[in-house]
């Protein structure tokens, strides 16, 4: 038996997914959260979270469609960033575009770990270096 409060999820939201992101962008100057989506629809974003990963008993997504909708915001956030972070102009803090994409993508800065940025020797070749 199951205990708790019964889930406010309705089909409805992935339609309203794309009410919300039709009201946001760089017009708007808004960018496009699942954070602010969870307010557009007056939950938090934990639910949000958990509607998406909800899984049935074999492990399948039970609201597929909305984890795809949620994906898709996600995605439209990220184009958001890249695209105010090269074209943005002076108005843009890269610093927090940075974080944004690190944190929400996954994207990050790479370090040689190889040669942990030491100059390399100059390879030998026939008893001649190039």
């Amino acid at each position: 038996m199951t205990a708790g409060r019964p889930s406010k999820y309705k089909e409805e939201f992935i339609a309203e997914i794309d009410k919300y992101l039709a009201t946001t962008g760089r017009e708007q100057t808004s960018l496009p959260t699942k954070c602010g989506f969870a307010i557009h629809i007056g939950v938090d974003e934990d639910t949000l979270n958990n509607w998406a990963n909800k899984k049935d008993k074999k492990g399948r997504r039970v609201h597929k469609k909305f984890f795809g909708a949620l994906k898709r915001l996600m995605s439209m956030q990220a184009k958001q960033l890249i695209d105010d972070g090269i074209y943005g102009g002076k108005e843009v803090n890269s610093t927090i575009v940075k974080l944004l994409l690190q944190n929400n993508h996954g994207m990050r800065e790479r370090t040689d770990i190889t040669t942990k940025n030491k100059e390399l020797p100059t390879p030998i070749y026939g008893g001649k270096a190039i």
